[in-house]
């Protein structure tokens, strides 16, 4: 019976330093690739545009019969930009690293550029509540505000076309 304890043990062991050895080859797999400046530059355009879609949904569904399944949808795209916009502005990936609109402002004043990114993350939540609530005029209203707060933000943290 100890030798069947003892080959259990040992079987286990191995596959303990199998499981670990593929731990860590798949987290240096995953280090190994990090996005270059110029890759997260064209993610954050392409978020930017997502968020774009999203605002034109809420705008073209804020007078008449609103579809509240796609401002819902809408809603939700808008809402996960609020979480962290810091992450699509990491050192590096400014006009230095490419073509970008992006002005060197949101990294030479990040306190002015969080403060801007507070201030649309608080406009949107009454535009999420008057969905909620399926109010077109506050939605209108909402969605106006939420504009005014990008529009704060393009100002002094986006270069023109």
């Amino acid at each position: 019976m100890s030798r069947q304890r003892s080959a259990t043990t040992t079987l286990q062991r191995r596959i303990s330093v199998i499981a670990v050895a593929a731990a860590a080859a798949a987290v240096i797999s995953v280090a190994a690739y990090a996005a270059t400046p110029v890759e997260i530059q064209k993610q954050r355009h392409e978020h930017y545009e997502q968020l774009g879609d999203a605002f034109k949904t809420v705008r073209d569904n804020s007078k008449g019969t609103p579809d509240y399944a796609a401002l819902d949808k809408a809603l939700g795209v808008i809402q996960k930009a609020t979480e962290n916009q810091q992450q699509w502005f990491p050192k590096g990936t400014g006009p230095e690293a490419g073509k970008t609109r992006a002005l060197p402002e949101i990294w030479s004043k990040p306190d002015d550029f969080t403060a801007a990114q507070k201030l649309f993350t608080d406009k949107v939540g009454p535009l999420a509540a008057a969905v909620k609530a399926k109010d077109v005029d506050a939605i209108g209203k909402a969605f106006r505000e939420v504009g005014g707060s990008c529009k704060n933000c393009h100002d002094s943290f986006r270069a023109p076309e």
